[in-house]
Formats: structure tokens, C-alpha cells, sequence
């Protein structure tokens, strides 16, 4: 099984031929439709898509099947973070990390403001951040013994994707 980089097709920017690395793949929807395929597991926080393709699939070469069935396109803030990470995040994109971000009530529904019998509860920016990026640490895997013929699948519909030409 060739890396990821070599299956995916040549861009040529500038003259120079390189790697599309903007082609994503996006599990079939008849794959999809195949719960028995996919199990869950939870993943540490500095768990990488290279170390789990390592630990479940033997190889980190299929990091890329861990990306795709969890629908990761940016590793920095799709995937779990630390939580330092979070904290810098946070710190980015928010004002204050401990403003009010939204309420919620006893059945955690969400709302903007609290209500008149105050019975909701505050919920602030960093709180909510950081339970965002604990939903991250649950991930769906593809039963490795479907990877291979995945893996196939990906590399013949690569072979008919055409050149494309970016100046």
C-alpha cells in the first residue's frame, strides 16, 4: 500500500508539480450505511491520527482513514487537543474565557440568557471549549479488517482523478 501523499493526485502551482493535498476522502455513503464496519473508542489527549492508525491498524500509513472517518480536515482544531491548547485557544479567540457563553438547565438544553425562575445554570467560554474538545476524544474506527480493501478503493479512485492546474 503506497503512503497517502503518493496515492493522491499532482497539482501543478507555479510550474512545479506537487502533492494535492486539498483532496479529502469522504467514506462512501454505501460504507456509512454499514454500522457493523465502525466501533468507538475514546483517545487520550495526545493522541495523534498517527498514533491511533499505529495502535489499531498496525501501521501509521493509514492515519489518513482515521481522518476521514471522523471527518477530520484541519488536525489542529478538528482533532483533540491539549489542554493547555485549549486554554490557548480560548484565550484567541474570546475576550474573556470566563464570560458567560450560554445557560443550560437541567436537561442541558442550551440558551442565551438565564430565566426568570433562575434555574439555569452558566456555562462560560472556557467551560465550553473544553467540553467541545472532550467530545473529540470520542472517535469512530473502521474495523481494521476492512482498512485494506478501503485503502484499494481510495488508491484506484485517486489513479482517475486528473491533474489539476493552479496559477
Amino acid at each position: 500500500m503506497p503512503k497517502y501523499t503518493k496515492i493522491l493526485p499532482q497539482l501543478t502551482y507555479n510550474g512545479v508539480s506537487i502533492t494535492d493535498i486539498t483532496h479529502r476522502l469522504d467514506m462512501l455513503k454505501t460504507v456509512e450505511k454499514y454500522a457493523t464496519m465502525y466501533y468507538s473508542v475514546t483517545i487520550s489527549e495526545d493522541s495523534t491520527p498517527e498514533k491511533v492508525a499505529e495502535q489499531y491498524y498496525g501501521t501509521q500509513d493509514y492515519w489518513w482513514i482515521v481522518c476521514a472517518i471522523n471527518k477530520i480536515i484541519d488536525p489542529f482544531y478538528d482533532w483533540v487537543q491539549r489542554e493547555p491548547e485549549v486554554y490557548a485557544y480560548v484565550n484567541k479567540i474570546y475576550d474573556d474565557q470566563d464570560e458567560i457563553h450560554h445557560w443550560e438547565d437541567s436537561e442541558f438544553i442550551q440558551y442565551p440568557t438565564n430565566s426568570l425562575e433562575e434555574d439555569r445554570v452558566p456555562v462560560t467560554n472556557l467551560e465550553w471549549e473544553l467540553h467541545l474538545n472532550d467530545k473529540k476524544r470520542h472517535i469512530m474506527l473502521l474495523k481494521p479488517s476492512h482498512v485494506p480493501k478501503i485503502a484499494d478503493e481510495f488508491t484506484k479512485w485517486m489513479k482517475n482523478t486528473k491533474q489539476q492546474f493552479q496559477e
